[in-house]
């Protein structure tokens, strides 16, 4: 019992520290320069830009943006309950939570930390996507478009988080070149483009693999669905060399699981034989999970 506390509150940490990872890249780097971010904290900023200029609504010391973004989040959230894990929905809770406060007070300096405007939105969109990445990778999310994207992505096997994301960025950096200028959707578009690309490398749940495993043991395929739950085939084969009969199992698991299956190989069989393969792309009744356990 104690064990599963600690495991859960690393989990917890690691959420809270890529949270403030973005909120310090939102603060820091896009508001001094004046850019957009994506997703739904783009629209929120869209949204105070309404409010000002319809409303006349800013209140000094606060940046509405952090508030728009957490009155956004909680009828979607209230919505994907069903289709989340209980795990990810309460750490997105939280992560939301504080993530509205902390975008909303951390101070913002009147000048880009970085003078050149494109190395700001680069290194912005890299500490953005950093953040994002290690929320989604320690089983929560910041909201938004995540939240989205990702329930879609469970319930309909065509939608994606990337497409979801691609489909509300559009429309914010349209408005952002109709609105502003070109400079300014352009380097909206790198910070993102920035992110999303950090964001793939530390997600690793975003990518697939395949395995090969050799083995004599005829139990090893077997074993390795109980425990990764995964669905796995196995076939007989004959060792050439040898001429002993052998057992091939073939899996596809994210990138994530990846290390904790290669354990469990070493562990089932420290003679196995096994090749990681990386698909183009994965079709069929692949199950795409988002809770961490």
């Amino acid at each position: 019992m104690k064990k599963q506390i600690y495991h859960e509150a690393g989990h917890i940490f690691q959420s809270l520290f890529g949270v403030l990872l973005f909120a310090a890249a939102y603060r820091l780097f896009i508001v001094p320069q004046g850019l957009y971010s994506g997703g739904f904290t783009g629209i929120a900023q869209l949204i105070k830009l309404f409010l000002e200029w319809a409303f006349h609504f800013d209140p000094a010391g606060v940046d509405l943006t952090g508030v728009i973004f957490w009155c956004l989040n909680v009828p979607i959230l209230l919505f994907s309950y069903r289709g989340l894990g209980r795990g990810f929905f309460l750490r997105t809770i939280l992560c939301v939570c504080v993530q509205s406060v902390l975008m909303a007070l951390i101070p913002t300096p009147k000048e880009m930390i970085l003078s050149d405007p494109l190395l700001n939105s680069i290194v912005g969109g890299a500490i953005s996507g950093f953040g994002v990445g290690t929320t989604l990778r320690a089983g929560g999310s910041g909201g938004g478009n995540d939240v989205v994207g990702m329930y879609c992505a469970k319930m309909h096997p065509g939608y994606s988080v990337g497409k979801i994301s691609n489909a509300i960025n559009a429309f914010i950096y349209v408005f952002a070149a109709v609105m502003n200028d070109i400079d300014v959707a352009a380097y909206s578009m790198l910070f993102s483009a920035a992110a999303s690309l950090v964001m793939d490398r530390v997600h690793t749940q975003n990518l697939k693999v395949s395995l090969l495993v050799i083995s004599k043991k005829p139990e090893l395929g077997k074993r390795l669905t109980e425990a990764m739950h995964r669905g796995v085939t196995s076939w007989h084969g004959v060792g050439e060399y040898t001429g002993e009969q052998t057992f091939i199992s073939f899996v596809v698991v994210d990138q994530y699981e990846l290390y904790r299956l290669k354990r469990l190989i070493r562990e089932l069989d420290e003679h196995a034989f096994s090749t990681v393969l990386s698909p183009r792309e994965v079709l069929g009744n692949f199950q795409k999970r988002l809770e961490v356990s």
